[in-house]
């Protein structure tokens, strides 16, 4: 990245071993969901001979949790991971502007780019004019809509630390474009 002239387009994407991990994450946890509901009344029942925190008499609750972990991890985690797995790629940035899920965003509407870390997760966070995040946004569905209510205004956020690229060249490459679009106006 440092010969940025002779750079037309990079692209960032998911690295086989995030996917990977991502794959172990959904089974480990679909594994544990299926061990609840299989051993539920078991689970009940040492929890009425020893009472602890967290702990519940009635199998019932047992099968809830477990049907609802198998819903919420087995399905919404593999219909992800088939989404990874299809399509690994994050972004693409060009020599034009950055190429998002959401659509294209040319360098004069980025208004700054800076670094997130939340817990070890490294996000590229975007800040583009209103009117560039209003049409960005335009298909999002009322869950996306939430999400991005409570971020920063007109920001979207990308994962770039399971990524193979190199944080800081990548975050040096946008600001050095932000700050030379802005020179040119």
């Amino acid at each position: 990245m440092e010969k940025s002239s002779e750079i037309k387009e990079f692209k960032i994407s998911y690295t086989k071993k995030h996917l990977i991990f991502m794959s172990l994450a959904v089974i480990g946890f679909t594994i544990v969901a299926l061990y609840i509901i299989l051993n539920a009344d078991n689970l009940a029942v040492s929890c009425s001979l020893n009472p602890r925190r967290y702990c519940f008499s009635n199998p019932i609750t047992y099968y809830i949790l477990g049907w609802f972990s198998v819903c919420f991890f087995t399905i919404l985690g593999s219909l992800s991971l088939f989404k990874y797995i299809k399509n690994p790629l994050i972004f693409t940035i060009s020599e034009t502007g950055i190429i998002l899920p959401e659509g294209f965003v040319e360098w004069n509407d980025i208004l700054k780019a800076y670094l997130y870390n939340i817990h070890g997760t490294v996000l590229l966070r975007i800040k583009v004019k209103a009117r560039c995040a209003k049409y960005l946004r335009r298909n999002y569905n009322m869950f996306q809509k939430f999400l991005a209510s409570l971020q920063e205004k007109n920001t979207f956020s990308y994962p770039v630390s399971g990524t193979d690229v190199n944080i800081d060249e990548l975050y040096g490459f946008v600001r050095t474009r932000i700050e030379n679009v802005r020179k040119k106006y």
